[in-house]
């Protein structure tokens, strides 16, 4: 089956009297192969630095974060200076074989990395933000 690049953007906004934000994407099926963060702070030269974290959704239970299948990103203090943090992000996670151990490079002892793949809505949750802090991540996927 043909596979297509496509991306998809999730943005929020922290609302008036809080420090926490969740925002969710619309259904994706594939591999991650990168997330593009974007920060913008209330006030020119805000001290904001926000935690981000981006989850993989368990279709039972879509709001519970406790109950994700799987963290795609975690990326923590960003925000201060959102001209130096707009950073490009490439997570990736260690391959396994069939009894979940990790799959290593035999010279070098090191993990076989692989790229997420996920089959649901992803979750982009915000912490640590100040009240009309936006965080937008577009996420580049290999779709199937």
């Amino acid at each position: 089956m043909p596979s297509k690049i496509t991306m998809h953007k999730i943005q929020n906004t922290i609302a008036a009297g809080a420090t926490t934000g969740n925002s969710y994407s619309k259904a994706i099926r594939g591999k991650i192969l990168s997330v593009k963060l974007i920060y913008s702070n209330t006030t020119h030269g805000s001290s904001s630095d926000r935690d981000i974290n981006i989850f993989e959704m368990n279709p039972e239970d879509p709001t519970a974060v406790g109950d994700a299948l799987q963290e795609v990103l975690n990326v923590g203090t960003l925000g201060a200076d959102p001209d130096a943090d707009n950073t490009v992000y490439y997570p990736r996670r260690s391959c396994q074989d069939n009894t979940a151990t990790d799959l290593v490079f035999i010279a070098s002892g090191e993990i076989i990395p692989t790229e997420y793949v996920v089959f649901g809505r992803l979750n982009l949750a915000i912490s640590a933000a100040a009240a009309g802090d936006i965080t937008t991540a577009y996420i580049m996927v290999e779709e199937y």
